[in-house]
């Protein structure tokens, strides 16, 4: 499950995606919007300088995910960007 560590690393996970891409292509909402919706459903705010990096827990064997990853970085970057302008795009795995 998403979470913000202590630290400022945001934890994503495999299924994390998949629900966000669920209300994409369910709902035709825009992933940085999904991406916003499901912070707070799960009762994540994000402030400027919260977000230190983003640790992507997916591996080539969670497929289709790892396929589309450098995709999948970059839309959760600029979904963190609107609301922490301070974070630098730095990311794990």
């Amino acid at each position: 499950m998403m979470k913000l560590t202590e630290q400022g690393v945001l934890v994503l996970e495999e299924k994390d995606i998949d629900y966000m891409h669920c209300y994409r292509d369910r709902d035709g909402i825009r992933f940085d919007d999904s991406f916003l919706y499901f912070l707070e459903s799960h009762n994540i705010t994000l402030s400027e300088g919260d977000v230190r990096t983003i640790h992507f827990q997916f591996d080539e064997e969670e497929m289709p995910l790892y396929e589309e990853r450098e995709r999948l970085v970059s839309e959760v970057q600029s979904a963190v960007r609107t609301l922490d302008p301070k974070y630098d795009g730095s990311f794990v795995k």
